[in-house]
């Protein structure tokens, strides 16, 4: 989750210490900054190996009304998008325990630590109370990144022994649709290379919004915004002239060039349609306020120390190093990494499953909508392919609303939600935590029955 004045138009947009693998504890003085509920059961730095002096933030909220005992309770790792957009912000103003608003902390009736143990990375180097040790350090490309965090989940899995056997699912939103397949297709390509204690029991991956083949995705924003009502003809033509733009500088592998003409036509596109954000077409509001309150209060020293951060670290909701850094990656695709994931066990003599995949986008996004989605969905090379598209779309009822549609086949599940645009949980809350828990559990239209 980011403020939409990110560079590029993206949505989202340590120094290493003998104790960064240390437990924050609980103290009467941390109580008395934060609620109990919203104190992490765990925070402090994961060491991120070979890098050097190295280690990246977290925060890890067990689950609190589990309906699984507690050595298979699942945990959820959210990796925010930006890139280079901390945790924090989807923790405190969307899926954490308490939400942060007016200055002040309630309790979220719509927490994704209810069923799930769930675990915010700040991600890349650089990204909110990860300190890089030099500009150098930051990562340029989604290998390292997934390298890094990988890395990371190794380290926080050592915590506890409980954690190394508990079923693992990959989350997160927005630009995060390149990290958490890259790190996922990492985690299946390296396990059978690990001794089995060391091995991550990665179930699936959960992509919100998902910044995840650019190059299928720019060539739909035309498009939406046309047939939303936001342009008119003459409008639509001039924007797709600025895709198509796009479009040649990527295959070309002219990457900065191609991340800029990107950002011109999302520039273009904001100033034609007059929305405060093209993020979400609806909201009168800009995050970036919201942000800009969150980061007053994270920069406290004692709510510092509540959370285990390092006093030293000034915290930004997204951080503009990283985003510089990795200018040169925002054209390039994720789309392999998601096949990865969807071809484990496909073969007639593989034993492992497929991870299961699931899409899902707030209809206002005109950025990152379903439309994108199915843009490059339709160039998926998996044997599956074929029977997801000609599969149904099922209308989706929530509390006696319309809360969206689902498509699905065999490991794959796509999702639009009506009434939400880029941040869905921020929009749709009771929403999102069914979505999240029905198809982690298999039930209702995700049941296993039909997945």
């Amino acid at each position: 989750m980011a403020p939409p004045s990110r560079p590029f138009y993206l949505v989202h947009v340590v120094i290493f210490v003998a104790v960064s693998l240390s437990v924050t504890a609980a103290t009467a003085t941390a109580a008395a900054v934060l609620p109990r509920g919203a104190l992490p059961t765990k925070s402090g730095y994961l060491p991120i190996p070979p890098a050097a002096n190295a280690s990246l933030y977290f925060a890890f909220y067990e689950a609190t009304e589990p309906v699984t005992p507690p050595a298979t309770t699942p945990l959820l790792v959210w990796l925010e998008g930006g890139p280079g957009c901390s945790g924090f912000l989807s923790n405190f103003l969307q899926i954490g325990p308490y939400l942060f608003a007016g200055g002040s902390l309630s309790p979220n009736p719509f927490a994704w630590n209810r069923r799930f143990g769930l675990l915010f990375i700040d991600s890349p180097l650089g990204t909110g109370f990860s300190v890089a040790p030099s500009p150098a350090a930051i990562p340029t490309n989604q290998s390292v990144v997934a390298d890094h965090v990988l890395a990371a989940l190794q380290s926080f899995l050592s915590l506890e022994p409980s954690f190394r056997a508990r079923p693992l699912y990959l989350t997160g939103e927005s630009y995060a649709g390149k990290t958490i397949p890259a790190a996922g297709a990492l985690i299946v390509a390296t396990n059978p290379t690990l001794p089995e204690q060391k091995r991550i029991n990665l179930r699936g991956v959960a992509i919100g919004n998902g910044m995840t083949h650019p190059v299928a995705e720019v060539t739909t924003h035309a498009d939406i915004a046309y047939f939303m009502g936001l342009i008119n003809a003459k409008q639509k033509r001039a924007a797709e002239a600025m895709q198509a733009e796009a479009v040649a500088l990527t295959r070309e592998e002219r990457w900065r060039e191609a991340s800029a003409a990107r950002a011109r036509l999302m520039s273009w596109l904001e100033n034609a349609t007059g929305v405060v954000t093209l993020l979400d077409v609806e909201v009168q509001q800009s995050v970036a306020v919201m942000a800009a309150g969150l980061a007053d209060f994270l920069s406290t020293a004692e709510v510092k120390a509540a959370v285990g951060a390092r006093p030293d670290v000034a915290w930004e909701a997204c951080s503009a190093a990283v985003g510089a850094a990795q200018e040169e990656d925002v054209m390039k695709s994720a789309k392999r990494d998601v096949e990865a994931l969807l071809r484990r066990g496909a073969s007639p003599t593989a034993t492992a499953t497929p991870t299961r995949v699931l899409l899902y986008e707030g209809i206002r996004d005109v950025g990152n909508g379903p439309v994108c989605a199915e843009a490059w969905l339709r160039e998926l090379e998996w044997d599956g392919l074929a029977a997801f598209q000609d599969a149904g779309r099922a209308v989706w009822r929530s509390g006696g609303g319309l809360a969206g549609y689902v498509q699905r086949h065999g490991a794959l599940v796509h999702v639009a939600v009506y009434g939400a645009g880029h941040f869905v949980p921020y929009s749709q809350g009771r929403v999102a935590q069914e979505m999240i828990e029905d198809w982690v559990f298999r039930k209702g239209l995700f049941s296993a029955a039909t997945v």
